[in-house]
């Protein structure tokens, strides 16, 4: 018996308590570290440089110095006193060492960063970074202050303007330029060569986090622009200096025991609040306990525990956790810690200013929750050490709580030198470039003929001669997107080129726990499908068509030490070598001589940013069409760089194409097609151009936003100009520029290819034009503009016009009428400043229209006498709506947000599917269909709806499931679900009678089954507060048959009376909660879900009852070397009123209560609990399988409540039991229960809760 009638709130707060006490602001040693002081010190080393390390200092003391900073200033100089007359002086000079280095480690201005010039609390801000500075000011050595969550206006809105202005104010007070690090907004990562021996690393790793506005652009002075990019220069940077020291500095920290990692103390589920701001002591105990689960689940991005942030952590460590000669520097966490993980030391040094508790131990070889810095000393003779220092008082003295020896270098490195320079300038190399995609007869049938005979066919090839190529190259960084090597390269003629590998390594692509299997060698296999030489075709055949291209070249990279760190990378390797399209561009013809080259994302914002720019969309379409005549189909956004020229203030973009890697590819055999549905974007290349919309799946945004003024005759006529230009002699030469061996294998076919489908590049240009002409976006700049648009009977004309300071109209920057009956809607973006629309006209078949106004005050009139038309605008905005105009006026992203890259297109799938119902039932099979539809503003899509329909081989039953979930259909978040299922005739359930204590008078299964028919159907309104917690609540309707059987029952035997089927009016609703770390096996985390049913029935007995549940569900994984996992579940089902026997609550094997057998029990009221073990035995991986497999083991407890007077005993279950986890795809786990019944076998797919 459980001796409360309120276990969970007992649970849940011993658990709290427990926790709790776990941690403290007490110095902890790991076992190891427990006689630090005794160990070897350094004190007979020479020291050669420290890096002072101190973060969050934004909250000083600003009446006496801060204690921490007044220690740290006395370690960053030598102070010196002089005597004057035999007295001793005051202190008249302070010197520091050039070599030393001072960082900040974020957060360097509580709470919101530095506010604009003319706010309130501008002096005060200002203070409390001056505070820190001051220390810095006469300090000879490197200094360099890093930004942190508080710094970007404490991770909200705003943050990009405020950093910004901090930056400004630091290098104006310190004179420098170079001292607030990234610069910018950016995210970095910033090299700084400090000497010969050290390198630091700057990330600001909220860039990383935040959701809001930062800067990403290469023109922005940023180094990288993704956060794929960003850790790829990391992995280069290092990859460069092994052998020398290296700091890694960010904000956040990768490991930490306090708050951020998940760790609070007694006083933070007491007074929660105070976790929101200081000394909001106002105690809520119990509930309070709600907000720290929540951040210990991933509800704040600022904590360890939230997806964001772990990508953040498991992108570096898989860079770091192996290098010796790293350390990884952190603040946030307002304490001291040191922790090491394999290889990889991490210090946490962010007590500047506050302090907070820690959690003992979790692999942390030292923790103090105690104001401080660190320091990390050099010595010459390689050793690195690392020091934490606690102010005592006011700081004029301080005490080292611990101090550990991190790694060693050599103490000198000699330099590797090339051995005999070798001339390759007249070498070649004969060699095969994919020897591994040989097959067998049955392997290319099943697996694709695809090019595998010109991969395994031996080719001349010229070396690289990275001596004297381009006046000689040096190896800048690699780079490479998820499949191939490549390298950057700077040639003495002022010019970078880039070397790309020839042969891919696509495993990066794969699902994790795919690697290593059957799956990596299939993708593998796939590159042969691409042709390794159809690059060098291309510049004869763009050239043709006025096409910009680069010319490439194919080649051997020797295996040199002139390649430096990328030797293993790249040497050896067969590779294409070709100009980089970036910047100055004006000495080649083939990129028309451009003096400025950019990316995608710089183009657009000089679009935006003026609407005297424009691009040059005949050229693009002309591009565009090439890509569908050679069969590129990986045109995304990084594949296009975009020439500049400028004639009169206005700047006319044209597209350059880059990196040909997946021109006609061929894409065959058996198992390719069959996934094709997997990957509609790559398109074999045949002799007809089946369907350019997926052709162009990768381009859809580009094509959508840069075509959109085109009109269907001038797509025929660039068309028909391109069959013109592209000859059979085009044709003919340009094929003939690959490798004679490979021209001879593929040459013919290809140009006949390329003939054919040149003939029907008019046919081709048709069909995308009515594709993209369905749905069409437009959109204006930051500039003034005036949008007219006149709806007549056939055509809808839209004209767009810059206006004058005086609101003149200036002229006409875009015009177009679309066709009634093809174009379905029109999104116009208006963007900026002050802008004017006109809707007049009338038309019988009116196009959707969609005018989102964006910033600044506008002017928006629907004048039409009919259509339908959405204004979209903020509300302080001059609306004149018409009859059919629907206006939402919001502050919202949501509603103002212009996205030019948010088209998407369908995902659609079709699989075979196989479910185990009960042993009479037996294994059921068939067919699931899923559709997931992208529409304007609907996250995460418009609507998704899965339909499956099983049927059982062994008893005949039908099971048929239907779900639709249309997002955002009636307002932001308030989403619209359709929900119903079939099943009929089957055995659905087992029925033994209403109570407790019901008896189990025959030993035959079959005796106790009820076959029936259950259609439930249900239409919700959902509520989603956030991707982990969601309302819902809808009418909807039940029906239930119980089929009559002709051989002796159970229920038979009741001579129960009762109206048969039931049809039952409801009214349902839900509240579930979900903060798990990983849905398909849990290992910290809790759900709750609850539930309030009303039933009506409509014929009968007229019964009315209300079904409620609750269940909570919670995962931990204690911090012990043994790895083990607990679940607990716990909770109550119930009904208030008159119900039917087969709507009473159950529990049973597949209820709540293994080693019963299934619906054992049925009452009134359910409670139970459910506890499980779990533990990872192993992993495995071969050919077939990866995954990892344990074993558990449980115990339940469950009892019912009906009417019966019976006793009230919990019901026990307990058992062992197997799982296995296949890819990180799907769970299966078999158990064996025991009971005072006997003995039940249950299996589920994933655990049972």
């Amino acid at each position: 018996m459980i001796p409360t009638k309120h276990p969970k709130l007992l649970i849940l707060l011993v658990a709290s308590l427990c926790y709790a006490s776990c941690t403290t602001y007490k110095p902890f040693y790991a076992k190891s570290e427990r006689d630090w002081k005794k160990a070897n010190n350094p004190d007979s080393l020479t020291l050669d440089y420290t890096v002072f390390l101190v973060g969050d200092v934004g909250n000083p003391s600003l009446g006496e110095q801060e204690p921490t900073l007044k220690l740290m200033e006395s370690q960053l100089y030598q102070i010196d006193t002089v005597f004057s007359n035999g007295k001793r002086d005051t202190v008249i000079k302070k010197t520091s060492s050039k070599k030393d280095v001072a960082i900040f480690l974020g957060d360097n201005i509580y709470e919101f960063g530095l506010p604009e010039v003319d706010a309130s609390d501008r002096g005060e801000k200002e203070k409390k970074i001056i505070e820190q500075m001051r220390i810095v000011k006469d300090f000879a050595g490197k200094k360099i202050f890093i930004p942190g969550n508080h710094d970007w206006n404490k991770s909200r809105p705003g943050g990009l303007a405020s950093i910004k202005r901090q930056e400004e104010f630091v290098e104006n007070y310190l004179d420098s330029t170079d001292v607030f690090l990234p610069s910018n907004g950016c995210g970095g990562p910033v090299e700084i060569q400090m000497n010969n021996n050290l390198v630091v690393i700057v990330i600001d790793s909220e860039w990383w986090l935040t959701k809001y506005s930062k800067s990403n652009r290469y023109e922005q002075g940023c180094t990288s622009t993704t956060k794929e990019q960003l850790i790829a220069q990391v992995k280069d940077i290092v990859l460069r200096n092994k052998g020398k020291n290296i700091v890694l500095t960010e904000h956040h920290p990768l490991f930490s025991n306090g708050k951020h990692g998940g760790y609070y103390t007694f006083t933070d589920y007491m007074f929660p609040l105070t976790l929101v701001r200081d000394n909001l002591f106002i105690p809520l105990p119990v509930i309070g306990s709600i907000y720290p689960l929540l951040r210990q689940y991933g509800l704040s991005n600022q904590d360890l525990s939230n997806k964001d942030y772990q990508q953040l952590k498991n992108s570096l460590l898989a860079v770091l956790q192996d290098q010796k000669n790293v350390v990884i520097a952190t603040g946030h966490e307002h304490a001291l810690q040191l922790t090491k993980y394999k290889d990889l030391n991490h210090i946490i040094s962010g007590a500047g200013s506050k302090n907070s508790a820690l959690f003992k131990g979790n692999g942390a070889l030292f923790g103090h929750g105690t104001k401080g810095f660190s320091r990390l000393n050099y010595y010459k003779n390689g050793q690195c050490w690392v020091e934490f220092w606690e102010p005592i008082g006011d700081g004029s003295k301080g005490e080292l709580v611990y101090r550990a020896p991190l790694y060693s270098l050599p103490a000198s490195k000699q330099d590797v030198k090339e051995e005999n320079l070798i001339n390759y300038s007249d070498s070649t190399k004969i060699m095969a470039v994919g020897e591994q995609y040989k097959a067998s007869s049955v392997k290319r049938a099943i697996f694709g003929e695809h090019y595998r005979s010109v991969w395994a066919t031996p080719i001349k090839i010229p070396y690289l001669e990275l001596t004297s190529f381009a006046g000689g190259l040096t190896p800048l960084q690699l780079g490479g997107g998820n499949q191939t090597t490549s390298l950057r390269m700077m040639g003495k003629d002022g010019n970078q080129y880039q070397f790309r590998t020839v042969n891919k390594d696509p495993s990066a692509l794969l699902p994790d726990g795919f690697t290593n299997t059957f799956a990596d060698e299939f993708v593998q296999d796939q590159i042969s499908s691409a042709h390794p030489f159809g690059a060098l075709a291309v510049p004869g055949l763009a050239n043709a068509v006025k096409v910009f291209h680069a010319n490439p070249k194919l080649v051997y990279m020797p295996y040199s030490t002139l390649l430096g760190p990328y030797l293993q990378e790249v040497g050896g390797k067969v590779g294409i070598i070709e100009i980089r399209p970036d910047e100055d561009l004006s000495q080649f013809k083939s990129f028309g001589y451009t003096k400025n080259a950019v990316s995608t994302e710089t183009m657009y914002e000089k679009l935006k940013e003026d609407n005297d720019n424009e691009v040059d969309q005949k050229s693009f379409l002309t591009a565009r069409l090439f890509d569908m005549l050679i069969g590129d189909w990986d045109r995304h956004e990084d594949q296009w760089r975009w020439a500049e020229f400028e004639k009169d203030k206005k700047i006319t973009y044209k597209p350059i194409p880059r990196d040909r890697d997946q021109v006609f590819t061929k894409f065959d055999g058996l198992l390719p097609k069959l996934i094709k549905g997997m990957i509609p974007d790559i398109q074999s290349f045949e002799k007809e151009i089946k369907d350019p919309a997926e052709l162009s799946i990768a381009a859809r945004n580009l094509d959508r936003n840069l075509l959109n003024q085109l009109s269907y005759p001038d797509w025929i006529k660039i068309a028909q100009t391109m069959q013109s230009q592209l000859t059979d002699s085009v044709i003919i030469n340009s094929v003939k520029q690959m490798p004679p061996a490979a021209y001879q294998l593929t040459g013919e076919l290809i140009i006949e290819k390329l003939k054919l489908r040149r003939n029907n590049l008019e046919k081709t240009a048709i069909s995308y034009y009515k594709t993209l002409a369905k749905e069409v976006t437009i959109s204006g700049s930051d500039k003034y503009e005036f949008l007219e648009i006149n709806r007549t009977e056939d055509e809808t004309i839209v004209n767009m016009y810059k206006v004058k300071k005086d609101g003149e109209k200036d002229g006409l920057i875009y015009t177009r009428n679309f066709d009634n009956q093809l174009t379905r809607e029109i999104n116009i973006y208006l963007l900026g400043e002050k802008d004017s629309l006109v809707i007049k006209g009338e038309s019988k078949l009116p196009i959707k229209l969609r005018i989102v106004g964006g910033k600044g005050k506008d002017y928006l009139a629907d004048e039409a006498k009919n259509g339908r038309t959405l204004l979209f605008d903020t509300p302080d905005n001059n609306f004149k709506d018409g009859s059919n105009t629907k206006i939402v006026k919001s502050e919202s992203d949501w509603v103002n947000d212009y996205q030019p890259e948010g088209f998407k297109y369908d995902k659609k799938s079709l699989s075979i599917n196989a479910d185990f119902k009960n042993a009479k039932d037996g294994i059921s099979i068939g067919l699931v269909h899923s559709i997931k539809h992208y529409g304007f503003r609907k996250q995460p899509y418009s609507y998704e709806q899965k339909a499956s329909l099983l049927h059982s081989l062994q008893s005949r039953a039908y099971f048929a499931k239907y779900k639709s979930t249309f997002y955002s259909l009636l307002a932001n978040k308030l989403d619209l679900v359709l929900d119903a299922k079939y099943a009929g005739p089957a055995y659905s359930f087992n029925y033994y009678g209403i109570g407790n204590s019901t008896t189990n008078i025959n030993d035959e299964v079959d005796f106790y089954r009820v076959k029936s028919e259950v259609l439930t159907s249900s239409i919700f309104i959902q509520y989603q507060l956030s991707d982990h917690i969601k309302f819902g609540i809808g009418p909807g309707f039940d029906f239930t048959k119980i089929l009559t059987r002709t051989e002796p029952t159970f229920l038979a035997a009741q001579n129960s009376t009762y109206t048969n089927p039931g049809r039952f009016a409801t009214l349902k609703s839900y509240f579930n909660m979900s903060f798990v770390d990983n849905e398909l096996a849990p290992k910290t985390g809790f759900k709750w879900n609850n539930s309030i049913n009303y039933f009506n029935e409509i014929n009968g007995e007229k019964d009315k009852f209300v079904h409620i549940s609750s269940v909570v569900t919670t995962y931990g994984t204690p911090n012990i070397a043994f790895p083990v996992n607990f679940a607990l579940r716990f909770g109550a089902e119930t009904n208030i009123g008159n119900y039917k026997f087969y709507q009473a609550n159950q529990i049973g094997n597949n209820h709540y209560l293994r080693g019963f057998r299934n619906q054992r029990f049925a009452g009134r009221t359910t409670y139970f609990a459910n506890s499980e073990m779990r533990i990872p035995v192993s992993s495995f991986r071969n050919y077939i399988f990866t995954g990892d497999f344990g074993a558990y083991a449980f115990y339940d407890i469950a009892k019912v409540s009906s009417n019966i007077a019976e006793n009230n005993n919990w019901h026990q279950g307990y058992g062992p039991g197997i799982w296995v986890n296949l890819y990180n795809k799907a769970l299966l786990s078999l158990g064996y229960g025991f009971s005072k019944e006997g003995k039940v076998i249950s299996f589920s797919t994933g655990f049972r809760f």
